[in-house]
């Protein structure tokens, strides 16, 4: 009896959520600790009978202004993306590749950090004889990277079905919006 495949899906970015729950809680994190800083710092001085001429932007007004930043970049800017691509799902514009995985690799690729010997994971394939996939494991970001610990063992001939959108124009690697394997079994007599 000839194996049939069964498709499991590893990776639907439906079911992910829109951005790092650990981004949001560091920035809302350091929010909080500017805002308690100034807020202590205001009472402190409303007590004193000569209170201290402070500049305009202080260490307090700081932190605040970083931990903006840090929420609009890493939560706004990633659940921006993640929408983005599942809303392209969602009308229909994703395309489906079938076929084993082939020129499958990983390479480790040092950052542009000149003052401490930092690497990048790069993982590469193609499905079928078609269409190239790319992404670095660490960089967060919508669509499938492998960033799950321990990683997807993808290997070359392993059957797999991707979806896949040119969310960067067609010059870059399309991203995986939803990720099959196939796992073959043989069906019962």
């Amino acid at each position: 009896m000839e194996p049939q495949l069964n498709y499991v899906v590893v990776y639907d970015i439906t079911t992910q959520p829109p951005f790092s729950h650990e981004w949001a809680l560091l920035s809302a994190g350091v929010f909080t600790v500017g805002l308690v800083w100034q807020v202590l710092r205001v009472r402190s001085d409303k007590k004193k009978e000569h209170p201290p001429e402070r500049p305009r932007l202080t260490t307090p007004k700081v932190l605040m202004g970083f931990a903006t930043i840090m929420a609009i970049v890493g939560v706004g800017l990633m659940g921006w993306d993640h929408q983005r691509l599942v809303r392209a799902l969602e009308a229909g514009e994703a395309k489906v590749v079938e076929g084993p995985i082939q020129s499958w690799s990983t390479e480790r690729q040092r950052t542009s950090r000149r003052d401490k010997y930092e690497y990048h994971t790069y993982e590469s394939f193609y499905i079928g004889d078609s269409i190239w996939f790319g992404y670095r494991w660490e960089v967060g970001q919508a669509g499938f990277h492998n960033a799950t610990d321990p990683p997807i063992a993808l290997s070359n001939g392993r059957m797999a079905r991707a979806t896949y959108l040119h969310a960067d124009g067609e010059d870059d690697p399309p991203r995986i919006v939803k990720l099959e394997l196939a796992i073959p079994f043989v069906l019962p007599k």
